[in-house]
């Protein structure tokens, strides 16, 4: 009979909304990747490190690596994430990292203000990022990939292309882009790897946390995401993939 309407209206109102950028509800498996995004950060990290995180959301990842630099700013465009940033920062009694409602285009900061940027899935101002990050300072970006969840978006109808440029900056382009304004490549790299969604309340919640090319509808959208679930449920999950690129420049 497969999955119905009502059933996935269900499921919907039952995962509940995201609160900042926490995942925590998404039961996932994916099979091994050459690299994790902190521990990749953490190299470039000292005690003595001036740290900004652009886009840095409910600052959950950010404030995961507060141990390993010696002060922090992260900011975000949205000012609900920033709230939900501060009330983590309360919460785990973290007292040298801060938080801002910020512009990534309009970066309030003087001129080589920063030892680190750090920037997580989040679009990059190549010219602004340069600017606040000192000389031998260091920029580190992973970015969600173009071809990430290719099956699910296509059951939906869309393309990569439907999310814009806002949403997907080849690596390729922001590593040529740097080198122009005088920074060197120490990292950069790709993978693509199988990923699971082990049920579906945690493909569900997926869909309703995720920036779309459209808001997710269960009523609209119960068709695709049928589709999606016979086609690829699996003894592992619902399975898709994970596209991530990484990038680590130097300002020389």
């Amino acid at each position: 009979m497969g999955l119905s309407r009502t059933e996935l209206m269900r499921i919907a109102e039952s995962v509940g909304e995201r609160s900042g950028w926490d995942f925590a509800r998404v039961r996932w498996d994916r099979d091994p990747t050459p690299w994790q995004y902190d521990d990749v950060v953490k190299r470039y990290l000292s005690r003595e490190s001036h740290v900004l995180d652009i886009g840095t959301g409910g600052g959950e990842v950010f404030l995961s690596m507060a141990g390993h630099f010696g002060s922090g700013l992260g900011i975000d465009l949205d000012p609900g994430m920033i709230q939900v940033a501060n009330s983590h920062r309360h919460e785990q009694s973290i007292s040298h990292v801060n938080f801002a409602t910020m512009d990534a285009r309009e970066l309030q900061f003087p001129n080589n203000a920063f030892d680190v940027v750090l920037n997580r899935h989040c679009f990059v101002d190549v010219v602004e990022t340069a600017r606040v990050l000192r000389p031998e300072g260091v920029f580190v970006t992973q970015q969600v990939a173009q071809n990430n969840t290719l099956n699910i978006i296509e059951a939906f109808g869309w393309t990569p292309s439907s999310f814009g440029a806002e949403w997907w900056q080849p690596i390729t382009d922001l590593s040529s882009s740097f080198r122009v304004l005088g920074f060197h490549i120490e990292v950069q790299a790709d993978y693509d790897v199988s990923y699971w969604f082990r049920d579906l309340p945690s493909l569900v919640f997926w869909l309703k946390a995720v920036p779309l090319p459209e808001p997710f509808d269960p009523e609209k959208h119960w068709r695709a995401v049928k589709a999606i679930v016979e086609k690829n449920s699996t003894t592992r999950g619902i399975r898709t993939n994970e596209h991530r690129e990484l990038l680590v420049m130097r300002k020389l």
